[in-house]
């Protein structure tokens, strides 16, 4: 059994229905895909998860390359609602990390995200026993490097941690780093995984 479970946050944890960009755009009169444009397709956001730029200045960058091209109130407008929305946490999964935490197991999360990682975790509750955003270890997954920093920073080997990801290449990168992972595919299979590796862990929605 592994002394430490690794996961990814997004799609696992939390959920983002993009619905705070949705409403931007409308309310603003933008097109459909503008707030993802100036944002996650700009060059800015792959510096600000390798920590380059802190996730205000990267918002900042987002909110002048808006105002740019529709103007300040426009833009403003728009920005206002995407950047106010944190995404909303799976209550079956955060219910689950609870139950396993309290039964001794350490719960790590490794994300592909901006400093702000560790405040949206505070916002939503999720508690985990250590948590590292890209930002903070200057490398992506799914860059074996990612998940070496985060062993060497949690005291572990690589193969005394158990990595989750609902995405087949970081699962694919965990396992080049000598850690054992599996790809996330919904609550009732991650709890059935955990039996197998001996730790037992009732899903709520599952039981």
């Amino acid at each position: 059994m592994a002394p430490a479970l690794l996961f990814d946050l997004n799609n696992l944890f939390r959920y983002f229905d993009n619905t705070g960009a949705r409403l931007g755009e409308e309310t603003a009169g933008l097109p459909a895909g503008t707030i993802d444009r100036h944002a996650y397709q700009h060059p800015s956001y792959e510096a600000a998860k390798v920590g380059l730029m802190t996730d205000r200045q990267w918002a900042d960058g987002v909110h002048r390359r808006l105002a740019d091209e529709f103007g300040t109130q426009t833009a403003t407008i728009a920005f206002e609602p995407w950047r106010a929305d944190r995404g909303r946490r799976d209550e079956t999964m955060v219910d689950l990390l609870g139950r396993l935490r309290a039964h001794g197991i350490r719960c790590a999360v490794l994300s592909n995200f901006t400093d702000a990682l560790h405040t949206d975790l505070d916002l939503h509750g999720i508690e985990f026993d250590a948590a590292f955003a890209s930002a903070d270890l200057r490398v992506t997954k799914p860059s074996p490097l990612a998940f070496l920093t985060t062993a060497q920073r949690l005291g572990l080997r690589p193969e005394q941690i158990h990595f989750f990801d609902d995405q087949e290449s970081f699962v694919a990168g965990a396992r080049a780093a000598g850690l054992s992972a599996d790809q996330f595919t919904g609550p009732a299979a991650l709890v059935q995984r955990l039996a197998e590796l001996g730790i037992q862990a009732t899903d709520r929605a599952a039981a």
